[in-house]
């Protein structure tokens, strides 16, 4: 899995919105996306949905 290689505090969620609704809506994918990082500790969930991203671009 990308989180093994990279750990949450390397990544950062983003969708293919709006392609991805071809093939369900968007908050199906937002649930399956919260789904899979749900054995992440909250600190590296923020990360991954947020803190990776503010960091990174705010430069």
């Amino acid at each position: 899995m990308v989180l093994d290689a990279f750990g949450p505090g390397r990544l950062l969620y983003g969708s293919d919105w709006p392609v991805c609704t071809l093939a369900a809506g968007y908050a199906d994918v937002l649930t399956t996306a919260r789904e899979l990082t749900s054995a992440l500790t909250p600190a590296e969930r923020t990360a991954v949905f947020e803190g990776t991203a503010a960091r990174v671009y705010s430069r």
